[in-house]
């Protein structure tokens, strides 16, 4: 972490400050909290079981799913741009989970 500190922000925190200049502050503090556990890939169990939780909670509608399906779109681009690929893969998770939400659930 030092040398980040010596020479600049790091890629990730380049990204995360992107995220949030754009109000992506959900896409931000997730990559904050999969830097802390990791930034794995979900099976198809954990999404079918994100999206078991989005009904529960939320119950999102067809519109406001597919606004988050399109932030989650934007949040993997500004990754992509910055070369960031552990946050673009992670990122692709949410993708995921809002494709098979709105397929399965809307």
């Amino acid at each position: 972490m030092g040398l980040f500190n010596i020479f600049g922000k790091s890629t990730e925190q380049k990204v995360i400050e992107k995220l949030n200049d754009n109000n992506l502050d959900t896409m931000a503090r997730l990559l904050n909290e999969a830097k802390i556990v990791g930034y794995m890939s979900y099976s198809q169990d954990q999404k079918i079981a994100e999206c078991n939780k989005l009904k529960e909670q939320f119950d999102l509608k067809k519109g406001p799913a597919n606004e988050s399906l399109n932030r989650f779109k934007w949040a993997k681009d500004i990754c992509e741009e910055y070369n960031f690929s552990k946050g673009a893969k992670f990122m692709q998770n949410y993708i995921d989970i809002y494709n098979i939400y709105l397929n399965d659930y809307c």
